[in-house]
């Protein structure tokens, strides 16, 4: 069963790496573009990572060439084991290969090493966002109630959101009146785009695909796509005349961390 699984991820993986090539190639070409066009592209690879299924067209990029997305798919549908095999074949008295008419043995949890690995690597990974979730909570325990869904606390330099369904926002107490308008404005606005949502969801299948060097390059590229998007948003809120006072706010937290 989770073999099946594994190897369902494994051709997701595989497909998707073409799309992320495609997102880097044309991210290089916008450089100079707006960031949210950049952070826009980034929703092909998490379709391809999460979605088993494909909607071929004409302008498909995994239907160039007149290849399908079916054919970009180097590996089979299930592991053929030697069990796999005497499950399906026997012998008559003759001797000649017939189909068996008792019932297949009941189909293990998995058989395949490479499958094994894959949970290890997924539970791996799991227990250390765990193990520091949990450390940062302990050092949360101080944090004082400022406004709304607003926590200040002097344990932490780096602001941040936490929190899925009821997001909370914590900033070190240490920030002047004008670095707190403007980070809290940042922040802000990652909850109103459902930013922090799209980061355990890109978390999550990173997990997944732990494997596959080119989802690392994605995850940790569409998190600075991100970030730069909100900073536009936010500029271009306030306007152009607060870029320096906005931009010396991030490099302050950026040297305190």
């Amino acid at each position: 069963m989770l073999d099946t699984v594994f190897l369902q991820v494994l051709n997701m993986s595989y497909t998707a790496s073409y799309v992320i090539l495609a997102v880097l190639l044309v991210r290089l070409l916008l450089r100079k573009a707006p960031k949210g066009f950049s952070y826009a592209l980034w929703s092909a690879v998490l379709f391809r990572l999460v979605c088993p299924w494909s909607f071929e067209s004409a302008f498909s990029l995994l239907s160039i060439g007149g290849r399908t997305t079916e054919q970009f798919q180097p590996f089979p549908e299930q592991f053929v084991t030697m069990g796999t095999v005497r499950s399906n074949i026997g012998t008559n008295e003759a001797g000649v290969i017939s189909t068996p008419v008792f019932p297949a043995p009941k189909e293990p949890l998995f058989e395949n090493i490479f499958t094994l690995i894959w949970l290890i690597g997924i539970a791996a990974l799991t227990t250390y966002s765990v193990v520091m979730l949990l450390k940062l909570k302990k050092q949360l325990k101080g944090a004082v109630h400022d406004t709304e869904n607003i926590y200040l606390t002097t344990n932490l330099t780096t602001p941040f959101v936490m929190g899925a369904i009821w997001p909370k926002i914590y900033l070190p107490l240490s920030l002047s009146e004008t670095e707190k308008r403007y980070i809290l404005l940042h922040e802000q606005t990652h909850i109103r785009r459902f930013d922090h949502l799209i980061k355990l969801v890109s978390f999550f299948l990173l997990c997944v695909h732990w494997f596959n060097p080119l989802v690392w390059v994605a995850f940790f590229l569409s998190g600075r796509d991100m970030e730069m998007s909100c900073d536009e948003t936010v500029i271009k809120k306030l306007g152009s005349d607060v870029k320096k006072e906005y931009s010396s706010s991030l490099l302050s937290l950026a040297t305190g961390r």
